[in-house]
């Protein structure tokens, strides 16, 4: 077995071995391919170059051929051509404006026309036009064609460029611009034999020399030089690029083609003559650094001393930088032309004085060590990108000028003020990118790196795994097809799903290997900046897609910036309180973009500080959004830090100076915070035991809606003999304000579930809760707000949940409006001053929690009660001074706390009719003292309680009310009475209640009597007795003898007389009675016959009778008389009315005695079935606990679980 083991031993690592040489072996095969790949890549860019410098030689030589062995044509040959003199000078006016896309058609005009007398006005037209570089092959074509036509063309033409090229000692040249692609279309004419070689020469070198000896010392006309080095160079002074030398060398010597049209040895005088002139660029270049560096020294020792800039001096320095940066790239240029190295520029060393080293010592003393990620993990997100370059094919990416991309040396709050205002003048529409340069000497390669802001990732080397990947999946792309409109589409469609960090680097991958091409870079563009406002999570991730891209092509970084700047910029002028959600999502993608160094920090502080200009409305939103992306960063930045404490406390400031919305306010202080967190003394961490621990996990934190039940079980579980344990459990229970608002309903329900089995733990919960509510009310402070507010809904939820009687309720209730109060003028209270209206606040969540479902016709009216006081309590707040003005009482009471109190009433009693002032509240309270307790003014004279130490009525228990209210499951909670004072008259209510109250049973005399003394309530003598006695038979006889009579209902104003109702009417009196009825229909018939035909016809023949009682003149007799009247008169008008009345008056009447039979029915069935619940159940606190469950050995009783 021990052979064994050492043989497997040795197998294992001889496998090891093996698999170590194959990774090493597989690591030096792709090395080798890729210098293979690389070098293949080098020599195609020289065969390219050579094959292109040969076809341009070639070319050159053939054309130089044809216009130096030109055969001119006859006079026979042009008499036949037009000489009109309005189509030759229409031909010279259009070479004026010569441009490449008019040659063939100025070609084909130059056929058809006789141009012998117009060729000196040719000539001075095109050595006067302004052209541009991209014309000047057309224009040599076009030269050519007319010096093989006309003789004396050269000739003239070598004149007018004499004239146009002639350059005094001395003089400035005017217009360099034209000079430049005038010189290199000379040179050109003069290579193609159009000028003759030699005076063309003489003027081209004369005027070469002139423009170098003007250019000795500023290098003005540099542009000119090397603009003829780069385009005519090879020809006049054989000069090729040092990179194809290199390239040449390396491959063996392959030779590079030369020009014959000037011998070598007069290509070498004006190749001295330009690398003389390129040793004084590069004298004056490095005089142009140090003055730079001076400026630079200087500006920071005035910012050390004074610690402010002024602006001629920072708009100096910026133009010397911009004319360094530019006159070096020049310079690079010519020394790669020239082969000519270029030399070391000095690297600036920062020479501190003593005082700006203790002032470097304090700032690093204060700054510390400054994290800007908080952790690995963030840290990680923002810095750590994949590098690509070294495995797309095809790469090619030349040095970047890290000095381009740097932030200012100084961040100040002169120089944001002097950028804000100068981009705040430019009126950019939004939405817009910038346009690449057409100019193709002021185009940049597209694949550029910017190496300052991913400096670290680019360091990173990528896993071997995703190298070979990479490796592959290039190889696999190079070899087939692009891809189509459609995948691409595609692609930018999944884009917005790619929601973590893998699938948004396999995406930029993606894009990188099949879709990096200049057009769809531009839609990716648009396509990120066009995201979903709404979708505020893919910010991150779409901004690292843009770092990642942005290490092989700069441009979709830098086109996405100016984009969001200038959307930002529009925001801003518009000043619209629109599109909100556009807005933060611009700001949070600036922030973003920060983070990865896309964007500059300087920009991002110029936004803040914009947003602090107007620091109101959606721009509160927007800097508070922006803080919360970045702040942190920059704060924690050692060149932003400075400028970010500057900018958060100004925020804070603006917040303390403006009356902002309390939810602006909160935003504020909350991203303040999050930047610059208050410094706090670190606490150790409370070490608990486990079951502790347990404990606040099931109620402080798994504790919700779903779950109570599971939460009950658990708790059941724990060892509530020990006392350790069980009082954690109560202390945790007890604890209502810990908990989210939601969830003390859940907490009561918790209670109420475990009532049955722990009766003691429960009941100390309750005695914690109202000791709890005690003490604040003992305690004013303001700290303790949140948790009164939790802890008043907690109680009400314990009566909910039928573990709370409601005289407890009420007590409380009457506990917050009484104790420490003081209604008396001149008494201050400590414990409820006058400007306090918290505890009107604590009674309306309690009476809000449970006062709907105070259901039992006794709690109910005792509710009634308390609102009496509860609105005294609540206009002698509104009344007091401190809310009060002269002209207007109610001026400056909180419009929000008399909303809650009017809702909370309401609520409670929907039809309840609110008192209008303090006046009316007294009258209330003292008439329902003198309803409920008359003898209070007979037997307590010697009583001195007033209304401000105001004691709670005193009720009944709940058991004498009626189980109704919890003679049901514990954990089942109360019905809640929909109806509350609904069926109650808001007039009456306050008068009938005093009646219900006598003519209740269960309500006794003495529960109205104060604890400390009852009135003295004398015997009844016998007379007494025998008075009501007597009194109570009277009573009884007058009201059966009332209930015999029949009462006829009076159906008329008027009492109509005996006489008139006894009489009986005789045949004569009858027909005449209906004979005048019919008279008056006829006569009201005619008259409706004969009225105007607006008038129908119905209205006539509907009449009312009437009796009319008149007195005679002689013995003042009743005579009545009838008679009839028309239905719309007046008379019969005010008749239906006051009838309708009375009809509408007797079913209110009606209505209102059936809801009161009604009521009083419903009552009597609610007192039979709790007489009856009474009977079978046994007393709340004293029934009997269930057994609890023992667990049994051997098998379950199944019987004994469930049942």
């Amino acid at each position: 077995m021990v052979v064994e083991s050492l043989t497997n031993g040795e197998d294992n690592k001889s496998a090891e071995k093996s698999e170590s040489t194959a990774e090493a072996a597989s690591e030096t095969d792709e090395a080798a391919a890729a210098a293979i790949e690389a070098e293949q890549r080098e020599r195609e860019e020289l065969n390219n170059f050579i094959a292109d410098l040969q076809a341009k030689i070639k070319s050159k030589a053939q054309l130089r051929a044809e216009n130096l062995n030109c055969e001119h044509p006859g006079d026979s040959f042009f008499a036949k051509l037009d000489s009109s003199l309005k189509r030759n000078t229409a031909f010279v006016k259009k070479l004026k404006q010569f441009t490449a896309a008019q040659l063939e058609a100025l070609l084909k005009d130059m056929s058809g026309l006789n141009l012998s007398k117009y060729i000196s006005e040719i000539c001075a037209a095109l050595s006067e036009a302004k052209l541009k570089m991209t014309d000047v092959p057309a224009a040599v074509t076009l030269c050519s064609r007319l010096h093989q036509t006309y003789a004396d063309f050269d000739v003239q033409f070598l004149e007018a460029w004499q004239k146009s090229l002639a350059l005094k000692p001395g003089e400035k040249i005017s217009n360099p611009s034209k000079l430049r692609v005038d010189l290199r279309l000379f040179a050109e004419l003069v290579s193609s034999g159009v000028i003759s070689g030699k005076q063309g020469l003489q003027l081209l070198g004369s005027v070469l020399i002139n423009v170098i000896s003007q250019d000795k010392e500023d290098h003005s006309n540099f542009s000119i030089i090397l603009s003829f080095c780069r385009h005519c160079g090879e020809e006049y002074a054989g000069l090729v690029p040092r990179k194809m030398q290199n390239f040449s060398e390396k491959f063996g010597g392959v030779p590079i083609p030369k020009s014959d049209f000037l011998a070598p040895d007069r290509q070498q005088n004006l190749r001295g003559l330009l690398k003389d002139y390129f040793k004084n660029l590069c004298k004056h270049l490095i005089s142009e650094q140090q003055e730079l560096l001076n400026m630079t020294k200087s500006i920071r020792r005035t910012m050390e001393s004074k610690g402010e800039i002024s602006n001629d001096k920072k708009e100096k320095c910026e133009l010397m930088q911009a004319n360094f940066d530019k006159l070096h790239s020049s310079a690079q240029t010519l020394s790669d032309l020239l082969d000519e190295p270029l030399p070391e520029l000095t690297t600036e060393t920062e020479n501190c004085n003593a005082g700006t080293v203790i002032e470097n010592m304090l700032e690093d003393a204060t700054m510390g060590d400054l994290d800007p990620w908080g952790d690995d993990e963030t840290k990680s997100f923002y810095t750590d990108l994949p590098d690509l370059r070294q495995y797309l094919p095809n790469f090619s990416a030349p040095k970047v000028d890290l000095e381009q991309n740097e932030e200012p040396t100084e961040m100040t709050e002169e120089a944001l003020d002097a950028d804000i205002d100068v981009e705040m003048d430019i009126d950019d529409p939004p939405s817009t990118a910038s346009d690449p340069p057409n100019d193709k000497e002021a185009e940049a390669p597209a694949e550029q790196v910017n190496e300052e802001s991913t400096a670290a990732a680019a360091a990173a080397p990528l896993p071997d795994k995703i190298a070979n990947a990479l490796m592959e999946a290039g190889r696999l792309s190079a070899s087939q097809t692009p891809h189509s409109k459609q995948h691409f589409d595609q692609f930018l469609t999944n884009l917005n799903n790619c929601v973590n960090k893998e699938l948004i680097d396999s995406a930029a991958i993606e894009f990188l290997l099949n879709f990096n091409t200049k057009n769809n870079r531009k839609k990716l563009t648009k396509s990120i900046f066009t995201v979903q406002r709404t979708r505020l999570d893919l910010l991150p991730f779409l901004s690292r897609f843009v770092a990642i891209v942005n290490l092989c092509n700069t441009d979709v970084a830098v086109d996405l910036s100016e984009m969001l700047r200038k959307e930002f910029k529009w925001h801003i002028r518009k000043k619209n309180q629109l599109n909100i959600e556009s807005k933060i999502k611009i700001v949070r993608f600036i922030g973003e973009m920060v983070k990865f160094g896309l964007c500059k920090k300087f920009d991002a502080l110029s936004c803040l500080k914009m947003l602090l200009r107007d620091f109101q409305h959606h721009q509160i939103e927007m800097a508070c959004a922006f803080i919360e992306v970045a702040g942190i960063y920059l704060y924690n930045c050692r060149d932003s830090r400075l400028l970010t404490n500057v900018f958060l406390d100004q925020m804070m400031r603006l917040k303390t100076a403006t009356a902002l919305d309390s939810r602006h306010a909160a935003q504020v202080e909350s991203v303040y915070y999050l930047v610059k967190p208050p410094d706090t003394v670190k606490q150790d961490a409370v070490v608990r035991p486990v079951i502790h621990e347990y404990i606040r996990h099931l109620i402080f934190e798994e504790l919700c809606k779903q779950n109570v039940d599971r939460c009950i079980k658990m708790m059941r579980r724990i060892n509530w003999d020990d006392p350790d344990v069980s009082n954690y459990a109560i202390k945790c229970m007890s604890k209502a304000y810990l908990l989210r608002f939601p969830l003390i309903r859940c907490l009561a329900d918790l209670v109420s579930g475990l009532s049955s089995y722990q009766e003691r733990a429960v009941t100390m919960v309750i005695d914690n809760v109202f000791e709890d509510i005690r003490a604040g009310l003992e305690i004013h402070s303001p700290k303790l707000a949140q948790r009164r507010i939790a802890m008043a809904k907690y109680l009400g939820e314990l009566y909910n949940y039928k573990l709370v009687e409601s005289t407890n309720i009420l007590n409380t209730l009457y506990s917050i409006i009484s104790l420490g109060v003081s209604t008396e003028d001149g008494v201050y209270s400590e414990l409820d001053p006058p400007d306090s209206l918290f505890r009107l606040k604590l009674a309306c969540m309690l009476l809000d929690t449970c006062g709907q479902y105070f259901t039992s016709s006794m709690s109910r009216k005792k509710l009634d009660y308390f609102l009496v006081f509860f609105q005294h309590y609540y206009w002698y707040k509104k009344s007091h001074p401190v809310f009060s003005r002269v002209e207007n009482t109610a001026d400056l009471f909180p419009i929000l706390v008399d909303h809650m109190y009017r809702d909370c009433v309401a609520n409670v009693r929907p039809k309840l009719k609110l008192y209008k002032s303090l006046e009316q509240a007294k009258e209330a309270i003292e008439k329902l003292k003198e309803e409920l307790y008359p003898q209070l003014k007979e037997g307590m004279k010697v009583q001195t309680e007033t209304d401000n130490n105001l004691e709670p009525i005193r009720e009944d228990s709940e058991f004498d009310d009626g189980l109704s209210d919890d003679s049901s499951s514990e954990r089942e909670p109360r019905t809640r009475n929909h109806d509350a004072g609904g069926d109650d008259d808001p007039n009456t209510e306050d008068a009938n209640n005093a009646n219900e109250l006598a003519n209740t049973t269960d309500w006794t005399e003495n529960e109205f009597m104060l604890e400390d003394c009852e009135p003295h309530v004398s015997e009844k003598t016998k007379e007494d007795l025998e008075f009501e006695q007597m009194f109570e038979k009277m009573a009884a006889d007058s009201y059966q003898e009332r209930i015999k009579e029949t009462v006829k209902p009076n159906t008329k104003d008027i009492p109509v007389p005996m006489m008139a109702r006894t009489s009986k009417k005789s045949y004569e009196q009858i027909t005449t009675a209906s004979g005048n009825q019919s008279g008056g229909e006829k006569e009201a018939a005619k008259s409706n016959a004969n009225s105007s035909a607006g008038n129908s016809a119905g209205n006539g023949g509907s009449v009312v009778p009437f009796v009319l009682m008149v007195r005679s003149g002689k013995g003042g007799k009743q005579q009545f008389k009838q008679f009839v009247a028309p239905s719309d008169s007046q008379l019969a008008i005010n008749l239906k009315l006051q009838e309708e009345k009375t009809r509408e008056e007797k079913e209110r009447v009606k209505r209102l005695t059936l809801n009161i039979t009604e009521r009083i029915e419903e009552e009597d069935y609610q007192e039979s079935l709790m007489q009856s619940q009474r009977n079978m159940s046994q007393n709340h606190y004293q029934r009997p606990s269930k057994p609890k469950f023992r667990h049994q050995k051997g098998a379950p009783d199944a019987d004994l679980i469930f049942n």
